[in-house]
């Protein structure tokens, strides 16, 4: 922190400035007061910056995207003014040092501390993520140590995950030390590359150095993307932890919830409270207090001049008048409220009722009412929060539109029906977990059709604490997957004719990332807030109906006990009629449980699920630790059995296949493992695989399948090697199987394979461009899909009997991290979905 200086703006908007706090590629960064007194960070862009037309729109979408993140952990937006002479932005002021700072100052922080700090970081990932953007950025610099907890700042290379880039194309963005494989090999970065950063964040917390290094650049983007990481002087459990967020391939990183859990298992709220600091580390929070209050008294010191100082953060001679910035610009009001999104302030702005250009009918299914109208919905397509944008461009968003502080209620006739429970459900039992496998029972309620629930005071953890040992199984610095990574897909054959029209198109709200599931003449989709949306196969332009208020779970519904079943907060199942949408049964397995993904069904009435056991340690709201868990559910029973997930198989993606007998999954050590659904999860066999082993796995009658450098068979009943086969060059990445064959995608060349299945004949192998490999193969009757890397290119139909590629489809939208979700029934319908929308797709 620095006084000003004479060519520095006394006035930006209606803050006065106090003090320079530093500078970066942007712009300065000052602080500030408002009339009120309030302390705030101001960041100026510089002004040659601002002269560019292309940067300004950059800008504008920057505070678009920050003022739409809320959160504990980060800083959140105030104020700014993209569209002055002297563009700005404001932020709450944070009193306190850098990570960086405080470790050049005092060294390597304690486990406890940077423990505590992931879980805040994490968190404050969480929020971003949930915004739908990428940070890109994250290092010790952004990162500001509080007295209450951490505050990621900084978003000024975020990226929505829409697609729209915020920074200029052709660049390099972000820190090299801590960048993550995709940035340093100019590959498409999702949230899981913000996971690989923070990885390499708390390494410098804990050991003071980054976990690689290099003499060069291009010595240390190399060992970003294929060296093992420096954890030598990372005591544990930290370097287990950290293992799980470096790991090269994005699939099989942690995600930012189970991060915080593996670090604070009662919540991050339970450890980021007064003396989460060591003393010394604290003594430069007040430091901060005192400097800013004495630069502020400065400040207004009148005089003919200020003094100023050459320091840390450069030297100079006072400006001329005419080198002098502009001081001040027009002032921008409050982009977004605090903790909600832009979409929703834009909203609130126009006024009650305001909405997309279009509004679509939900039905009310509540009890047994039977259909009816309950509200309008809004239903608009994807739009650049600032201002409108073409999905297949960047055009100028327009002048900057500032939102009102307050919040503009929805219409009395709009809101949403207070829950129809009539009495609090009543659990008939509620047994303590146990080391043996015991019982679960649910309380059988019969509520009406619910609107989506409060959240849980409980924060969604499931993880096992001391399940970070799973880490060890990363630190040798797994091979990145080479669809990621190469430049070209070679030259691939053209398809053979068009596309087939859709059918139909159905257009509405954003939908989750989980393909359609089929029955009845149907297809059954997740979208937010959290719904069910049941589209007829023969013109599914319009819902058949909705249900309402099922959780965010990434997973399709589930067809079992005559039912669509979906999760809903808490430690709930939501049964829900298939053909008429109306709700079954409810079974709540009360608080000390947490449900969090559906893994499969069996046996017509059995559905597993993975989801937490909350041991409480007192009566107050919010402590518990938690322990992974598999939960067997018997839906006729009201039933389920905990079984607690061994420690390697905690912190990577858990996509098993469920079977009528077995639970079939790759586990945190690379292994093929096979459990039994009858006997309370027992281990039947495990097969070793190694470090490419891809977590999605297939079954075909009685063989597993599993792939990395090699396709390999196993019998599903004792793990015996059938067959394998090895990929040429590069890896198989993503399984799918139908009939007596089972397919894989290739990375060196790209394209498909097909195997027999039943002793490994290769049969046949269709060149394509460049795939995404992180979702199953889709496949059908008489074809296959695999979807474009780009989701913008669409995807491909592949003939299941020559091998032959049959055509692309795609709709020329580019939605960033929203995947193209691939299903087909084997009858002739393919049903294809694309972030608001399906396309209903004939494929006789």
């Amino acid at each position: 922190m620095q006084p000003l200086r004479p060519e520095d703006p006394e006035q930006l908007g209606p803050y006065r400035l106090v003090a320079r706090l530093g500078a970066g590629g942007m712009g300065r960064v000052y602080l500030a007061t408002s009339s009120a007194g309030r302390t705030v960070a101001v960041k100026v862009i510089r002004p040659e910056m601002a002269e560019d037309k292309n940067f300004r729109i950059r800008f504008r979408r920057e505070v678009a995207a920050a003022a739409a993140v809320g959160g504990v952990y980060t800083a959140p937006v105030l104020d700014a003014a993209p569209d002055a002479e002297t563009p700005w932005l404001a932020t709450a002021y944070i009193p306190g040092p850098t990570l960086a700072e405080a470790i050049a100052l005092h060294g390597p922080l304690p486990v406890d501390t940077v423990l505590a700090l992931g879980a805040g970081i994490a968190e404050a990932l969480t929020a971003v993520h949930a915004e739908g953007l990428v940070h890109r950025d994250l290092k010790p610099s952004n990162v500001l140590l509080a007295a209450d907890g951490p505050r990621v700042i900084d978003f000024g290379i975020v990226r929505a995950r829409d697609g729209y880039e915020l920074t200029g194309a052709g660049g390099l963005f972000g820190s090299l030390e801590y960048m993550c494989p995709e940035q340093a090999t100019g590959d498409p970065m999702g949230p899981e590359g913000d996971v690989f950063c923070l990885g390499s964040v708390l390494a410098f917390a804990a050991s003071g150095q980054a976990p690689f290094s290099g003499a060069a650049a291009a010595s240390l983007l190399y060992q970003v993307v294929h060296g093992s990481p420096d954890l030598s002087r990372v005591p544990e459990p930290l370097d287990k932890i950290i293992s799980l967020c470096l790991a090269k391939d994005p699939v099989l990183r942690i995600d930012p919830d189970r991060l915080s859990a593996a670090c604070a298992p009662g919540g991050a709220e339970q450890v980021l409270t007064e003396g989460w600091l060591p003393p010394r580390v604290a003594a430069l929070i007040a430091e901060h207090r005192a400097a800013a209050t004495d630069l502020d008294l400065l400040a207004r010191t009148p005089g003919p001049a200020r003094p100023w100082t050459d320091g840390p953060g450069g030297s100079g001679t006072p400006g001329s008048p005419d080198s002098v910035p502009p001081a001040g610009g027009t002032r921008g009001s409050v982009y977004a409220t605090v903790g909600r999104s832009a979409y929703e302030t834009d909203v609130a702005e126009r006024g009650p009722g305001a909405g997309g250009p279009g509004t679509g009918c939900v039905r009310d299914t509540r009890g047994t009412h039977g259909p009816g109208l309950v509200a309008e919905a809004p239903v608009r397509e994807p739009a650049d929060p600032v201002g409108s944008v073409d999905p297949t461009g960047q055009p100028d968003p327009g002048p900057y539109r500032p939102a009102a502080y307050a919040h503009t209620p929805a219409p009395a006739d709009a809101q949403a029906p207070a829950h129809a429970h009539t009495s609090p459900p009543v659990r008939e039992s509620a047994p303590a977990p146990d080391p043996e496998p015991a019982p679960l029972c649910a309380s059988a309620s019969a509520p009406a059709h619910r609107r989506t629930p409060a959240p849980s005071r409980f924060p969604r953890r499931t993880i096992l604490a001391a399940g970070a040992v799973a880490g060890t199984a990363l630190a040798g610095g797994a091979a990145l997957v080479a669809a990621r990574r190469k430049p070209g897909g070679g030259q691939a054959g053209r398809p053979a004719g068009p596309p087939p029209e859709p059918a139909w198109v159905y257009r509405g709200g954003p939908l989750l990332q989980a393909p359609a599931v089929f029955t009845g003449g149907t297809a059954l989709l997740k979208a937010r807030p959290g719904n069910i949306i049941c589209l007829d196969l023969a013109n599914g332009s319009q819902p058949k109906w909705v249900y309402q208020g099922i959780s965010l779970s990434p997973t399709p519904v589930l067809l079992s006990y005559g039912a669509a079943v979906a999760l809903g907060t808490g430690a709930t199942l939501i049964g829900v009629d298939p053909a008429g949408g109306t709700e079954r049964f409810t079974l709540d397995f009360g608080e000390d449980y947490q449900f969090d993904q559906l893994l499969g069904s069996y046996d017509g009435y059995a559905v597993s699920v993975l989801g937490a056991s909350l041991q409480r340690q007192s009566a107050e709201a919010g402590v518990a630790t938690s322990t992974n868990a598999v939960f067997g559910v018997d839906l006729q029973a009201r039933r389920a059995i905990v079984i607690p997930i061994n420690p390697e198989d905690v912190g990577v993606p858990l996509q098993p296949v469920t079977t009528s007998d077995y639970f079939v999954y790759a586990d945190g050590l690379r292994n093929v493992s096979v459990r039994n659904t009858r006997d309370g999860g027992s281990l039947r066999w495990r097969h070793h695989v190694g470090y490419d082993l891809r977590p999605g796995l297939a079954v075909l009658g009685e063989t597993v399948f599993a792939i990395g450098s090699e396709l390999i068979a196993l019998a599903l009943s004792t793990g015996k090697l059938r067959w394998k086969s090895k990929a040429g060059r590069g890896m198989f990445a993503s399984l799918g199987a139908g009939g007596n064959t089972v397919y894989a995608t290739g990375t060196d060349p790209y394209g498909v394979h097909a195997f027999n299945a039943a002793n490994g004949s290769h049969r046949w192998f269709c060149e394509t461009p460049r795939l995404n490999v992180d979702n199953p193969i889709a496949v059908g009757a008489h074809a296959v899909y695999v979807p474009a890397f780009e989701n913008k290119d669409g995807f491909y139909a592949i003939d299941t009997a020559s091998g032959r590629l049959l055509w692309n489809f795609t709709d020329g939208r580019e939605t960033g991290v929203n995947d193209w979700q691939l299903s087909c029934d084997g009858a002739g319908h393919l049903v294809a979905q694309h972030f608001d929308r399906a396309y209903g797709l004939p494929v006789t």
